[in-house]
């Protein structure tokens, strides 16, 4: 009772403290309001008492009203300033869209109208779980079976499979409109965060997973079209690359939801899914009966990357040792979809040499990247430190034939990778093989690593007249790649047509080994061993529909159905001229000066084409000192040089602050035009000179590039070749390739250049790249690769600045003079001209910016 009673007085002792203090709280602010209002009727008074003017009055209250108006102005803009730089972007843009009544087409143009499909979809996903359950328990199922196999689990089943209430999500849906017209290629944001729930059973162990999240980018091919209802004769869908994929363990899983354990079942999740439907694997649809089902499940690859991870430079310390002085145990890892290779461990170190290689099958060359990811060996599991990643298009390498760059790592306080990718196609030239092999030979003096010289499509149609009534399957072997069909159930004669594609050492040593075996007994059937080398003697190196019989079957008369094809690896050159796909070897070298052609259209994702490279051009070098061909030796360079010559500047270029550089035509060839061409070239020039006199000197350059011949440039500085993107994930791509033309220094010495970035108007650490420094070179090469995270709607208020800067000079007495410099608006960036050169123009003061 005496503590109850003692606890009542400290409560009622604290409210009357609260009391107190709020009302001398009140008291002070009502003695604060009484003051100001005598305040101001004490001064009415006065200029009533003392007779003063009745504006003297009116004057200061005018005021007084309209400062507080503007202070509350000034307060709602910067509300509102403060609300936009800490809200997302697009809650802004919908606050936009539900005052100003704009649709979501209007304000996102490049996003179709797709909400009809979510709404198509959230009535049919009910309807959707007997699909699933099916697919679960007969494709899955299996798959995951045997994957389990190899960590000693065994029995693997589904239990129960429950889809939940809320379907997958579709959106940034885009159709591609340079695509074949004998399909249609559709790429979307494949997003699923549902109610589902799966239980499973293995080795007498009930678990199970719920709330799972997977979200990539989906790619649906539509082909064949045909001209029957329903117009389309087969689907194809996939990932570009692997998902994102999460969940949360039930039942037993649960006490194993711990790291290492639980990372293990997301990668059996994960390669579960990207061996059904990621790249280069498909989950293929057919509609109509008569297509051709081996174009639809297993089309020709577009070609093959060959990657070499040469080293890496200044990677972050994460084995921190004595006084901070740590290392690092790197390795790397690769991905191109659900291919994936990794390099040996350095230890000991942050500047690793690999010189590790490896080639990717590449089945489609648009919205696809190569991504390598670098980590710090730790021996406990599941405990390796990530150090960075590097993303590479595919499209760029296709483009370019070969790059070899410096990759900065993203995600990283530092580091950067040296790489080298090369392009390969896909050639039906069986002599181009001893080319490929000689190269492969070079090559291997560097690396240990295997390289391959063709690439084997076998197409596995069917078997028969099989022993007993088995549960078959085919197991194909090339070297060490092996590749197994699905299983049929109880059947003589099972069809199975699935494709299968394998990349092949040598093709006049190695064969390709077929084995037919029952799953219940894992007896085989029957075998089969071809000759690659048979192939080489084939027109067009394939064999379609060939009946094999297989040995070992009791009574022979057990036979496979296959179709084989090979097509020879064959290397592109590079090419920097932005011509829009890979030269192939034996072309006529061209000048870094001539004008590259229009860029071509990639690959088809499932067109059984390959890639062809540009007509071969004529090196403008030589042109003007050596007289014409016969236009029948050439018809290419005729035809190129007319339409170059007949087509004239675009009058929107004037706005550019920079522009590509191109060659006039030889004197000699514009001899043989008629003078009005030369009327509207002189036409131009004259409409152009007096804006030349009234924008500033960086746009001055652009106007007058397109007639400069001089490597030093139009202002006898220099060029520089870039490489300027705005990449799928909203990023800003610069790639420093060369600069050429520099000017020596006073006293005749070499300059020290190195190339330098900002992205305007911010100034700050952290929008500043640059180049290492080139030591005594007036042509330096860098070919070094810098990334910029910015938004689309940021990306039309910026401008990229790149500087070439003399650093000649040891320590405090070096110079770092401003050799030249451009300026490129981002919001006019040409997604059509990635590389183009530029004529370098003084520096300007920031005050002129």
């Amino acid at each position: 009772m005496t503590t109850l009673a003692k606890e009542g007085e400290e409560e009622t002792h604290d409210v009357s403290e609260n009391v107190g203090q709020a009302y001398g709280e009140w008291f002070f602010n009502y003695m604060k309001i009484f003051s100001r209002r005598l305040c101001e009727w004490f001064l009415v008074y006065m200029f009533g008492y003392y007779s003063v003017s009745f504006g003297w009055l009116m004057a200061p209250l005018l005021f007084l009203v309209l400062r507080d108006k503007r202070a509350r102005e000034k307060k709602i803009k910067f509300d509102i300033i403060r609300a936009i730089a800490n809200a997302d972007e697009k809650d802004i843009l919908q606050e936009f869209q539900r005052f100003a009544n704009l649709p979501s087409w209007k304000t996102f143009p490049h996003i179709l109208q797709y909400l009809f499909l979510l709404q198509i979809i959230r009535q049919l996903w009910p309807y959707a779980g007997h699909y699933v359950k099916d697919l679960c328990k007969y494709s899955i199922e299996p798959s995951i079976r045997t994957a389990l196999e190899d960590y000693k689990l065994a029995g693997f089943q589904f239990e129960k499979i429950i889809l939940g209430d809320t379907p997958p999500r579709f959106s940034g849906v885009k159709v591609y409109d340079d695509t074949s017209r004998h399909e249609i290629i559709m790429d979307m944001d494949f997003a699923y965060a549902g109610d589902c729930k799966f239980e499973v059973s293995v080795s007498k162990f009930k678990m199970g997973i719920k709330d799972l999240r997977i979200c990539g980018k989906m790619r649906v091919v539509m082909k064949p079209l045909v001209k029957q209802i329903p117009l389309v004769g087969g689907l194809q869908v996939f990932f570009l690359n692997n998902p994102d994929v999460d969940f949360n363990l039930i039942g037993l899983a649960d006490v194993f939801d711990m790291p290492g354990l639980s990372d293990i079942l997301r990668s059996i999740v994960t390669d579960q899914i990207g061996y059904m439907m990621v790249l280069p694997n498909r989950y293929p649809i057919q509609l109509v009966e008569d297509i051709d089902i081996a174009e639809l499940k297993c089309p020709l690859p577009a070609g093959v990357i060959r990657i070499h991870v040469i080293e890496a430079h200044n990677l972050m310390k994460k084995d921190v040792g004595i006084m901070g002085m740590g290392k690092s145990d790197p390795y790397c890892i690769l991905h191109l979809g659900a291919q994936k290779f990794q390099t040996k461990t350095i230890n000991n170190t942050i500047n690793p040499k690999w010189d590790f290689c490896c080639e990717f099958l590449t089945d489609v060359v648009r919205s696809q990247e190569l991504d390598i990811e670098v980590y710090d060996y730790d021996d406990a599991p599941g405990k390796n430190d990530f150090l960075g990643r590097a993303n590479l298009d595919v499209q760029e390498i296709w483009k370019s034939g070969e790059i070899d760059m410096w990759v900065p790592l993203s995600d990283a306080k530092s580091g950067r990778l040296h790489i080298r990718a090369t392009w390969l196609e896909l050639s039906e030239a069986a002599p181009s093989l001893d080319l490929q092999l000689e190269e492969i030979r070079a090559l291997q003096n560097t690396t240990k690593n295997p390289l391959h010289s063709a690439v084997l499509m076998v197409w596995v149609d069917s078997a028969k007249k099989l022993n007993t009534t088995p549960d078959p399957f085919v197991r194909l072997h090339v070297g060490n790649t092996k590749h197994e069909t699905t299983v049929r159930q109880r059947t003589n004669d099972p069809v199975f047509e699935e494709g299968f594609s394998f990349l092949v050492r040598n093709p006049k040593t190695q064969e390709l080994q077929v084995e037919v075996i029952d799953q219940k007994t894992s007896a085989v059937q029957g075998k089969l061993e071809l000759d690659l080398n048979l192939l080489l003697k084939e027109k067009n190196l394939e064999i379609i529909g060939e009946d094999y019989s297989l040995s070992g079957a009791s009574g022979g008369l057990a036979a496979i159905k296959l179709s084989l094809t090979l097509r020879i690896l064959k290397t592109a050159l590079k090419t920097d001229d932005g011509d829009g796909g890979p030269k192939e070897k034996g072309e006529v070298e061209t000048s870094s000066f001539t004008t590259p052609a229009a860029i071509s259209d990639p690959p088809s994702s499932s067109s059984a084409s390959v890639p062809q490279p540009p007509a071969p051009k004529i090196s403008s070098k030589a042109l003007p000192s050596t007289p014409p061909p016969h236009p029948a030796d050439v018809p290419e360079a005729k035809s190129a040089l007319t339409k170059e010559d007949v087509s004239v500047a675009d009058p929107s270029d004037v706005s550019n602050v920079a522009t590509h550089a191109d060659v006039p035509p030889p004197a000699n060839v514009e001899e043989r035009k008629p003078s009005v061409e030369t009327t509207v070239e002189e036409v131009m020039a004259s409409a152009a000179s007096p804006l030349m006199h009234m924008l500033p000197s960086a746009t001055e350059g652009a106007l007058r590039q397109r007639t400069s011949t001089s490597p030093s440039g139009v202002h006898g500085l220099g060029r520089i070749e870039l490489s300027v993107k705005y990449g799928p994930r909203n990023n800003l791509v610069v790639v420093v390739h060369q600069v050429q033309g520099l000017e020596k220094e006073e006293d005749g010495e070499l300059p020290d250049p190195y190339v330098k970035l900002y992205l305007l108007p911010d100034r700050s650490k952290d929008s500043k790249r640059k180049t290492d420094v080139i030591k005594d070179d007036c042509n330096p090469k860098f070919d070094e690769r810098f990334e910029y995270s910015v938004s689309p709607n940021e990306l039309t208020h910026r401008r990229l600045e790149v500087s070439v800067i003399n650093k000649k000079g040891l320590m405090f007495l070096q110079r770092s003079s401003t050799m030249g410099q451009i300026h490129l608006d981002c919001g006019l960036l040409d997604a059509d001209k990635v590389t183009q050169w530029y004529d370098l123009a003084p520096a300007m003061d920031e005050d002129e910016e």
